[in-house]
């Protein structure tokens, strides 16, 4: 991976610098301008775009991923206070939660093809938008009325409070957050401004967007307000603490994500 992003920089790089000898198209630049509707893993896209000469052609556009709510349930095993059912009668052992996935992005790309006639190009640019990308709640009952509001599960130990905090309904609201800008680059085929009227694109390519975090109301010795977790203050030996610990460090290592569209374009003029 980073050989392949070293060689598109090199090659982005060396076709920018030789388009500075390079003159503009008969008409010039930004003499025709087509729109695009595409679809990939960033959801639904639309863009327009325009030649800037021969070489380069200039994107901008907007994506969004429909609004998916998935619920689910999960059980776990544990002896917390918090989790003592209020008739005496036990411990809550499962929860339902209800997740829900939102991306949006702005977008503003440059292409570059190695050749007046070339169909395949480098692009490079960014993707400018949403950072909180999923939310999650639950949405039965697990904490003991007399901790909604007040705590819940207790990230740290005795001796170094860290501790989510319920809102006064008793649920766990939490956020998992990327960059906000977001560079972007890769290589596809097909011009971004048809030479016909119609034609098929397609672009391959990675948006780093950081490293991903969790956020949650946390109450510790500074006060209580949501923000995000911080995974060397989760001390506790609890298994959930484990299993909390473990998943963030596995979502922390996940700083890019894969961009595949295909797009069809049409020329305006």
């Amino acid at each position: 991976m980073k050989r392949l992003l070293t060689t598109i920089a090199a090659a982005l790089l060396f076709i920018g610098g030789a388009n500075q000898a390079i003159a503009q198209t008969e008409d010039g630049a930004f003499s025709d301008l087509s729109v695009g509707l595409g679809i990939g893993t960033t959801g639904i896209e639309f863009q327009v775009a325009s030649s800037i000469n021969s070489f380069l052609a200039l994107r901008a556009g907007y994506s969004f991923m429909p609004s998916i709510k998935p619920s689910f349930n999960v059980d776990f095993d544990s002896t917390e206070d918090f989790l003592k059912k209020e008739d005496g009668s036990g411990y809550y052992d499962n929860t339902d939660i209800e997740a829900k996935l939102s991306m949006g992005d702005l977008k503003l790309l440059v292409d570059a093809y190695p050749s007046k006639k070339s169909s395949f190009h480098f692009t490079a640019g960014f993707y400018l938008g949403k950072s909180t990308m999923l939310k999650a709640n639950n949405t039965s009952t697990f904490i003991n009325k007399s901790y909604w509001g007040n705590s819940g599960p207790e990230l740290g130990t005795t001796s170094s409070t860290y501790t989510v905090v319920s809102d006064p309904n008793g649920n766990i609201n939490a956020e998992m957050r990327i960059n906000s800008f977001k560079p972007y680059i890769g290589v596809g085929f097909g011009r971004a401004v048809p030479k016909n009227r119609l034609n098929v694109s397609f672009d391959f390519g990675v948006q780093f967007w950081g490293k991903p975090s969790l956020w949650t109301t946390i109450s510790d010795d500074y006060g209580k307000e949501f923000r995000k977790v911080e995974r060397d203050r989760i001390t506790n030996t609890q298994d959930y603490c484990d299993d909390i610990r473990d998943g963030l460090e596995i979502m922390e290592k996940v700083i890019v994500y894969p961009v595949m569209t295909v797009r069809l374009n049409g020329r305006i003029f």
